[in-house]
């Protein structure tokens, strides 16, 4: 990662830094582009862009026919909503980030929303009594929640779900690339993430993957020319429904080709690594908040958190913490401080020391 000498860079829940080889690795490809464009774009099309989805594809454990090149959360979630019949039942959590209920709602949706216990905990006994006495066909959920670090045991809940016959979608925006998350493992019907945080990996891409049987199930209601998934022959015209149909046109070349690296980045440190990395420096600074006088939302423990940590926003914490150049995140009354690969112990003591000034104030 860039050094980040002017401040303590905190705040990768929001969008995460980018490597200079990430960089490069899009800014050559564009030098192509400034030589030979069309030979560039179709060499990226014909070659770069199966190498790359391959690497995704090793990257979650998935087979690279399940996988789509999407540009974000947002459009994968809307475009697969659309391939829903409309009648299903849906269990959604109140609290979790807009793009993953909106388009229920707008879509008149059947709802039923589930709330946390304490402003953190999502009761997983509480999700199984909601799916048996109200017969949900389908739960959308974050993996983790933008707005209080908690992370969900989505192997258990896929488990569950699939023993009461209810498809689930996963929003890994706020996991992948700091969560060792694998499609075999986890058996989602669906999983979209945008990859401009923990991934490192700038805008313009993210990742679609739908397991066969829900694309079997459900076809998907959009398509184009790149996706290539439809034959006209005389009068006939015949159509695969699959998960390409969510390509439907050009792709950010760029943006994937960041990606790609980025992905290269992540794969030479080793995800269990980077997970460990992150949990350690978590533990470290709820240990020293548990002495300060500050409010943390949630227990101040791991267990069941990523490694996003957040605080209410009193006496103008997150003020003072950017006038020391500490950055993190100050919305809705909290203070997020979110942990990755490239912060060190030595940011740690940054932000606890800071937080002790703002105490005296």
């Amino acid at each position: 990662m860039p050094a980040t000498n002017n401040n303590t860079y905190l705040n990768t829940a929001a969008c995460g830094l980018i490597s200079p080889s990430v960089l490069k690795a899009g800014t050559g490809l564009y030098d192509h582009f400034a030589q030979n464009s069309s030979g560039a774009a179709e060499h990226w099309r014909d070659v770069e862009r199966l190498q790359i989805k391959e690497n995704i594809a090793g990257f979650i454990g998935a087979p690279a026919a399940d996988i789509a090149l999407i540009p974000n959360f947002s459009f994968g979630m809307n475009a697969v909503v659309q391939a829903l019949t409309g009648r299903e039942k849906v269990l959604l959590y109140k609290k979790d980030f807009p793009s993953v209920y909106a388009p229920f709602v707008i879509n008149k949706f059947d709802i039923v929303w589930l709330d946390d216990e304490n402003g953190f905990t999502i009761d997983p006994d509480k999700i199984e009594s909601i799916i048996r006495e109200q017969h949900i066909d389908l739960v959308a959920i974050s993996h983790v929640q933008w707005q209080s670090g908690f992370r969900l045991n989505i192997k258990a809940l896929c488990l569950l779900c699939r023993q009461h016959g209810v498809r689930t979608i996963i929003d890994a925006t706020q996991s992948l690339g700091a969560v060792d998350l694998q499609i075999p493992d986890t058996d989602p019907d669906v999983l979209i993430s945008s990859n401009y945080k923990w991934m490192n990996a700038g805008f313009g891409n993210g990742i679609l993957y739908m397991n066969p049987r829900f694309a079997a199930q459900y076809p998907a209601k959009i398509t184009g020319m790149n996706s290539n998934t439809f034959h006209i022959a005389g009068n006939g015209f015949s159509f695969d429904g699959g998960v390409a149909n969510y390509e439907p046109g050009s792709l950010n070349m760029f943006g994937f080709a960041v990606l790609n690296q980025a992905i290269l980045e992540k794969k030479a440190s080793g995800m269990p690594f980077i997970e460990q990395h992150n949990r350690a420096l978590t533990k470290m600074l709820l240990e020293e908040l548990a002495s300060l006088p500050v409010s943390i939302i949630g227990p101040a423990a791991v267990e069941h958190r990523s490694s996003i940590v957040v605080l209410e926003d009193k006496n103008g914490l997150h003020a003072h913490l950017s006038q020391n150049n500490v950055i993190t995140t100050g919305r809705n009354g909290l203070v997020r401080i979110s942990i990755h690969l490239h912060n060190t112990e030595a940011d740690i003591d940054t932000v606890v020391c800071c937080i002790k000034d703002w105490a005296k104030l």
